[in-house]
């Protein structure tokens, strides 16, 4: 792999998707959604064909014939509104945008995307009227939610069918993504398995061991970046994350995630590239990658999502 290839495994984060929390009737779907690649909504007596053809007055009437809700009373007018809105934002959901499922009572989060350009009627199920409406999704990662920082707890909370989570996103986006660019911003995440108390010496070692690998990149390569414009976010509650954030490009950033991917697997970067300058980069920096990869594997980096990456993305 060349320096070219290793900037365009560097994955592309849409700053215009939108991350939606969809629930799964208390986590009776759950299963069958993560199984399924799919996400569905329920209110069966509407099928997709008169939500594109009827008025919104017409659906919300029969919304509120099978509800048994009076249009003239506020409270019931409220949640009539409130249905045909929930249906109408899932109906709206974009190729590209991210959801987050909860399973019974919120233990697990499934993060995946949607993969489709419309919703679909799922022919078997419209036969039973169970859950038809449709969108395809690719299921990026499964967590339990004590693995995740806290701010998750707070999903818990949200009783919605479907709502946006967008605030949320830097911290979903470091779930589903290693290596990515967002905006200006390159974004490298390191994942730290042990439940041990992490020392600090190790990790102010790794850290000093990361900034001298990324200075020698930016000079071997020339790629001249400022290296002041470079970042850490750290959530080390054990496990937790280490997030490198390169601005304005992030070369060196994604060359050093190479690096990184071939020592934490005991390998030698000169026999993973025909790069003339990976090469003596590797012979030169031999003793500084053999003490980082010492320090990758006393810190219990999780060496899945360091290769990640360079195969076929997460």
């Amino acid at each position: 792999m060349n320096v070219k290839e290793i900037l365009n495994k560097v994955e592309n984060f849409s700053s215009d998707r939108k991350y939606w929390f969809i629930r799964t009737d208390y986590g009776k779907h759950f299963e069958v959604f993560y199984k399924g690649e799919y996400i569905a909504i329920g209110w069966d007596y509407l099928a997709l064909d008169e939500l594109k053809t009827k008025s919104e007055s017409e659906i919300k009437e029969k919304i509120a014939k099978n509800e048994s809700l009076d249009v003239f009373i506020a409270l019931q007018k409220g949640k009539i509104t409130s249905i045909y809105n929930k249906i109408e934002t899932f109906l709206s959901l974009k190729k590209g945008d991210i959801i987050v499922v909860p399973s019974r009572n919120s233990d697990r989060l499934a993060f995946g995307e949607i993969v489709d350009e419309e919703p679909y009627e799922a022919e078997d199920a419209l036969e039973m009227g169970d859950y038809f409406k449709r969108r395809k999704v690719k299921w990026i990662d499964l967590k339990s939610i004590y693995d995740l920082d806290p701010i998750f707890f707070q999903l818990k909370a949200n009783r919605h069918s479907i709502s946006r989570i967008d605030r949320y996103s830097p911290y979903i986006d470091k779930i589903i993504g290693n290596l990515f660019k967002k905006g200006d911003n390159t974004h490298y995440v390191l994942n730290f398995e042990t439940h041990d108390d992490i020392n600090f010496r190790d990790l102010n070692a790794l850290m000093a061991d990361i900034d001298k690998l990324v200075i020698k990149i930016n000079n071997q390569f020339n790629f001249n970046e400022d290296l002041n414009d470079f970042f850490v976010k750290i959530n080390l509650q054990s496990p937790g994350t280490i997030e490198l954030i390169k601005t304005n490009a992030g070369k060196s950033l994604a060359v050093l995630a190479f690096c990184l991917s071939v020592i934490s697997c005991g390998g030698d970067i000169k026999n993973e590239t025909s790069d003339k300058n990976l090469k003596d980069f590797s012979i030169e920096n031999h003793n500084l990658l053999k003490n980082t990869q010492d320090k990758l594997d006393s810190l219990k980096v999780n060496t899945k999502d360091l290769t990640q990456p360079f195969k076929d993305g997460k």
